[in-house]
């Protein structure tokens, strides 16, 4: 894997640690934060299996 797909990877997994943060400790920033977590949470997903699934196909066509 190349730098910048640590680099994704890393952003994706800190974008998950935000949101459980907002989604458990939601009084720090006010009410209603739960709707950001949420976004920040699916954000992080996609970001991870995007740049899982672009490495798997990087290796699949080097292999070929």
């Amino acid at each position: 894997m190349k730098k910048w797909q640590y680099a994704l990877i890393i952003l994706g997994v800190a974008l998950w640690v935000i949101a459980v943060f907002l989604m458990v400790e939601g009084s720090i920033l006010g009410e209603r934060t739960t709707g950001i977590a949420t976004l920040l949470g699916i954000m992080g997903a996609f970001i991870i299996l995007i740049t899982s699934q672009h490495v798997m196909l990087l290796q699949k066509v080097k292999k070929s």
